[in-house]
């Protein structure tokens, strides 16, 4: 079952499908605001475990390492009780954790991977896309230094059916090795069109040819070395 958390209050809400006869969630779908919010209140109950410095040790040596599990000892001593008393019933049934809807700070990577011990799937969305545009990947452990606390974590490379490009590229910062940062563009089958009252000559010449034209996102993306990309709305 699929529970979408979208309120001001999602431990209230989590709670709330308790008193509702529902199967276990196994796949929630929050915005950043809600994953932090979730991931913070397991890790406040893992604390008052005497076990938890060295728990959270050995959870983020396994995340280094490219792994993460609920079935270790450090989850049966110490974060499986702290799930349920947030989770509740769904603690031992939640599989993935869908995060869209906004940018997710770096910082809060490690800790949430911690705290839900399940894949971790950062998304990049868009009202003219009916997909997700980018994806992290469901195993995705990568972690990166942090610089700065508004760095933003990465969202994947793009999903299946889209094409994306970058434009306004500043080329010589490029040539000075910086990454390419631009102004998202896609396309394919899954990417709508805004309607408008005047036809442009560009509009009419996609028209008559197979080419699938190319439509802005408004939204800024830059693309690292590794492949995947960071996006982020320009407002």
């Amino acid at each position: 079952m699929l529970i979408q958390i979208d309120s001001e209050d999602p431990l209230a809400d989590m709670k709330s499908t308790q008193l509702l006869g529902l199967p276990p969630t196994t796949v929630y779908f929050l915005n950043p605001t809600h994953m932090e919010a979730v991931a913070n209140a397991i890790v406040s109950n893992a604390k008052k475990s005497l076990l938890f410095p060295l728990a959270w040790r050995h959870k983020v040596a396994g995340i280094l390492e490219g792994y993460v599990t609920k079935e270790s000892l450090w989850d049966r001593l110490v974060f499986d009780d702290a799930r349920s008393n947030v989770l509740r019933e769904a603690a031992p049934s939640t599989r993935a954790i869908i995060v869209s809807d906004g940018t997710v700070p770096a910082k809060l990577l490690t800790p949430a991977r911690v705290a839900f011990s399940v894949p971790l799937i950062i998304a990049h969305t868009h009202p003219l896309v009916s997909g997700p545009i980018l994806a992290s990947h469901p195993h995705d452990m990568q972690t990166f230094a942090i610089t700065s606390d508004q760095e933003i974590a990465h969202a994947g490379p793009p999903t299946v059916n889209i094409e994306v490009k970058l434009v306004g590229v500043d080329d010589g910062a490029v040539e000075k090795g910086e990454d390419p940062v631009g102004v998202l563009h896609v396309r394919g089958p899954i990417v709508g069109r805004v309607p408008t009252l005047s036809d442009s000559p560009v509009e009419e010449e996609a028209g008559k040819s197979d080419v699938e034209p190319w439509v802005s996102t408004d939204d800024q993306a830059r693309v690292q070395t590794n492949g995947v990309l960071k996006a982020w709305s320009r407002t």
